[in-house]
C-alpha cells in the first residue's frame, strides 16, 4: 500500500430541529399556489447545506463523497436498492433483494451467476413517464462510450448483460460471482430514463453531458423532482406526488451550496440551515457544536463512521518531485514512521472512539478481526525514520536539513483538497519538519480541485479520503489509473501498479 498515513474517520451530519426549518419559498416566476393543509407537509420547506457545487446531476458528479452532496442524492434519485438503517441492502424500486430461495439468484456451473430483479409496478419518473425494465436495460449504455465515461462505473464492469424477461422484471447475467451484486443503489447502477436520453446518445458524444437533461431538466425517481436547477449552488426541489413509496410529508428541500465552512456553521446557527451535509464541516467544527447542542438542545449532530483518511503519494516518475520514493520501500516507510498518526487522529477526533490508524477496516465490521490491524507494527518512531531515510539513500545534513542522493534538499509538497481533513496536514508537515524535510503546505484552488488532469499530475503526497473495507481498493488498481488514456479518469491517481494487488482485489470482489 503506498499510504503513508491512515485512519477511519467518523463522518457528522448536523441538523437542526425541524421547528427551525425557513418559510417556503417560491420557484423564480412561479405564481403563489393555492394554501396547502398545514397537515399534509406542503409548507415544510427544508434547507440544506452542502460544500460543493454540481455541474450536472449525474454519476459523474458524485461519485466522490467529498463535499456532502453524494450523500443527499436520495433526495431525488434512488435505485433498485437502497440501505437500511444497519447498512444492509433492501429493495427501493426492485420488490425486494434477489435470493436463492425462490430462484432468484442462482450459480452457473461456468461460475458465472444470474438474479432476477422484479420492479415495483405503477413507478413513474418525474415528468409522469413510466419506468420499466427497458429504462434498466438502457442505462448502461450511457456510460459505454468513452467520451462520457465516469471514473467509477460500479457494478457494471462485472455485468456481462442485462435483459428484459418481461416490463416489470429484468434478468442480470454477471461475468463472474460479486460480492456487491445485490447491492444495486444509484452508485452501483445509475438509472436514466430511456424516453428522454436515447435519442441524445447517439448524437455527438461530446455534448452529450451538456444536454438540458442534466440540469434544468433532470427528472429522476425520487421522493422530490427538480424545480429549479440554480447552476448547482441553490437547487430547489418539490415533493413529487406521484411518488412509488407515497406522498413525501415536506412540501420543499433547498440544497444550498456553502463552499466557507463558517460561512456554513454561522448559518445552521441562524436557523437559515436546516441540515449540514455530512463531510461539509471539518470534523473540529462538528465536534464543538455538537458539545454546544448538546447543551442548548438547539440542535443534534449525528456520526458514523466512514472514510479512510490517508496520505498518497505520486509514483509516476513524470510527475513526481522525488521519484526515488517511489522505487524505494524504506524512504516511503521511514515517511511513515516519522509521522505521529495518534496525534493526527486526536486532534481530529478528540475523544471520538472507534477511529484508528492501524486499519482502514470500520471497527463495527464483522470482518474487521480477520483483516486485522496491519498499519500497527508501523509505530512512530523518529530514530527509526532517519535510519530507514538513510538505507533508502538520503541522509541529514549538519543544519539538520535531509539531503537526497544528489546532495540536494529533499523538498515536498504535500496537500490537501478542501475538506473535513484540511487541518491535519499543518500536523503531518510539522512531523516531517523535525526530520529535516523542507515541506509546503498546498490547499488547491477550486479550478486544481475540479481538473482530473491537474490533480492526476500532483507533484508529492496528498491527503485524502476515501471508503473503507474494500472500498479503499480502487484507489491501488493498476488498471483504474488517471492517464490521459482514461481522459485523466480513474480513482487511482496516485499511479500505483501492483499486479499481485490487482489480482487478490479480484479475488476479493468475486
Amino acid at each position: 500500500m503506498p499510504s503513508v498515513v491512515g485512519c477511519t474517520l467518523p463522518w457528522m451530519a448536523l441538523a437542526l430541529m425541524l421547528g427551525c426549518a425557513v418559510a417556503p419559498a417560491r420557484a423564480p416566476g412561479q405564481a403563489p399556489g393555492p394554501a396547502a393543509s398545514p397537515a399534509d407537509g406542503a409548507s415544510k420547506t427544508l434547507v440544506l447545506g452542502q460544500q460543493n457545487v454540481p455541474k450536472l446531476l449525474g454519476m459523474w458528479e458524485f461519485s466522490s463523497t467529498n463535499g456532502g452532496g453524494a450523500s443527499l442524492v436520495e433526495i431525488h434519485t434512488t435505485g433498485l436498492t437502497t440501505l437500511d438503517a444497519r447498512g444492509n441492502p433492501i429493495g427501493r424500486l426492485a420488490v425486494g433483494i434477489p435470493s436463492g430461495d425462490d430462484g432468484s439468484l442462482a450459480f452457473l456451473p461456468d461460475g458465472r451467476v444470474r438474479t432476477i430483479w422484479r420492479l415495483r409496478p405503477n413507478v413513474t419518473w418525474h415528468d409522469g413517464a413510466p419506468f420499466t425494465a427497458d429504462d434498466v436495460i438502457f442505462s448502461p449504455s450511457v456510460f459505454a462510450p468513452t467520451e462520457i465515461r465516469p471514473s467509477n462505473i460500479g457494478a457494471m464492469q462485472y455485468i456481462e448483460r442485462i435483459e428484459a424477461i418481461d416490463p416489470l422484471t429484468i434478468l442480470i447475467t454477471w461475468k463472474s460471482t460479486y460480492y456487491a451484486a445485490l447491492n444495486l443503489d444509484h452508485r452501483g447502477l445509475w438509472l436514466f430514463p430511456k424516453h428522454i436520453l436515447a435519442e441524445p446518445l447517439d448524437g455527438d458524444k461530446e455534448a452529450f453531458l451538456s444536454h438540458p437533461y442534466f440540469t434544468s431538466g433532470y427528472v429522476h425517481l425520487g421522493p422530490f423532482r427538480l424545480v429549479d436547477w440554480g447552476l448547482g449552488q441553490e437547487m430547489v426541489f418539490e415533493r413529487y406526488d406521484g411518488y412509488f413509496l407515497g406522498r413525501p410529508k415536506v412540501g420543499r428541500i433547498i440544497v444550498k451550496a456553502v463552499q466557507d465552512a463558517n460561512t456554513m456553521l454561522a448559518y445552521l446557527r441562524a436557523g437559515a440551515l436546516d441540515l449540514a451535509a455530512e463531510k461539509a464541516l471539518p470534523i473540529n467544527m462538528s465536534l464543538d457544536v455538537r458539545d454546544e447542542w448538546q447543551a442548548t438542545r438547539d440542535g443534534s449532530v449525528f456520526q458514523r463512521p466512514d472514510n479512510w483518511l490517508y496520505v498518497w503519494m505520486q509514483f509516476d516518475p513524470q510527475f513526481a518531485r522525488h521519484p526515488e520514493v517511489g522505487q524505494d520501500v524504506r524512504l516511503r516507510r521511514g515517511m511513515y514512521v516519522a509521522t505521529d498518526r495518534d496525534a493526527v487522529r486526536d486532534f481530529l477526533m478528540p475523544g471520538v472512539p472507534g477511529a484508528s490508524g492501524d486499519t482502514f477496516m470500520n471497527a463495527g465490521d464483522p470482518r474487521a478481526p480477520i483483516v486485522g490491524e496491519p498499519f500497527a507494527v508501523y509505530r512512530y518512531d523518529p530514530n527509526r525514520a532517519l535510519q530507514d531515510l538513510a538505507d533508502g539513500g538520503w541522509r541529514r545534513a549538519a543544519d539538520g536539513r535531509m539531503l537526497n542522493a544528489a546532495g540536494e534538499p529533499v523538498q515536498i509538497e504535500l496537500r490537501s483538497p478542501p475538506g473535513p481533513q484540511t487541518g491535519a496536514i499543518s500536523l503531518i508537515a510539522a512531523d516531517w519538519r523535525r526530520i529535516g524535510l523542507d515541506v509546503t503546505e498546498f490547499i488547491p484552488p477550486p479550478q486544481i480541485s475540479r481538473d482530473n488532469e491537474l490533480q492526476a499530475k500532483f507533484p508529492g503526497f496528498e491527503l485524502r479520503g476515501r471508503g473503507q473495507n474494500e472500498g479503499v481498493f480502487s484507489s491501488f488498481d493498476g488498471r483504474e489509473m488517471s492517464t490521459a488514456a482514461t481522459r485523466w479518469l480513474g480513482a487511482n491517481r496516485s499511479h500505483y501498479a501492483n499486479p499481485a494487488l490487482d489480482r487478490l482485489s479480484d479475488r476479493l470482489y468475486t
